[in-house]
């Protein structure tokens, strides 16, 4: 479980009457609980963005007394955080929160293959130039995806630069050996040009 961002600040009040809690969240609309530390019981507090008074808070845990907050969206990590209820100061907790890493997979494998069509699409137009600039970023990106050097090979292939291409089919071949045309490509362009391992 990460948390970006984790934000507590105590604010001393001049008031004489108990301090506030205030939590905000990114994404905001996020379920707030506090949890028994001994019983593991929730307690439902509202959503964020969340402000009340801590004496509801004294008054289950004790003044001077810790508690503990998880704040929850589905499709997020949970954000936990024990905060000291001491006095009359007030807290303010802002809560950045995490993308569940198997849904940011799926969002940034949706991503590639939105780019890749739209390189298939420059291929076609014969605009290899920005093709590869795309194929560039999308290396930065997904450096272990073996399409991109593939599709980086294709493209070095169709502007004649046979030398890059090859390179390009072996790193594809090299990161994914289950990559049946880059494997192909790769043994055709040494055959055919005679490109050996020195190339």
């Amino acid at each position: 479980m990460r948390n970006s961002l984790i934000v507590l600040l105590f604010s001393y009040s001049a008031m004489a009457f108990g301090g506030q809690l205030m939590i905000e969240s990114n994404p905001s609309d996020c379920e707030i609980f506090t949890i028994d530390f001994k019983t593991g019981k929730k307690s439902n507090l509202g959503k964020t963005p969340y402000k009340a008074e801590l004496e509801f808070l004294k008054s289950s845990i004790g003044d001077n007394g810790i508690v503990q907050v998880e704040i929850h969206k589905p499709g997020f990590d949970a954000f936990n955080i024990a905060i000291p209820v001491i006095g009359n100061n007030d807290i303010k907790i802002n809560a950045n929160l995490e993308v569940e890493q198997d849904i940011k997979l799926t969002q940034d494998f949706d991503l590639l293959v939105s780019d890749l069509f739209d390189v298939l699409r420059m291929i076609r137009m014969k605009d290899y130039q920005n093709g590869m600039k795309k194929l560039d970023l999308l290396e930065n990106k997904f450096p272990h995806y073996s399409i991109v050097y593939e599709m980086k090979g294709t493209v070095s292939y169709l502007q004649m630069n046979f030398k890059q291409a090859l390179n390009y089919y072996r790193k594809a071949f090299g990161i994914n050996p289950k990559n049946r045309e880059a494997y192909r490509m790769k043994v055709y362009l040494e055959k055919k040009f005679k490109l050996g391992s020195e190339s």
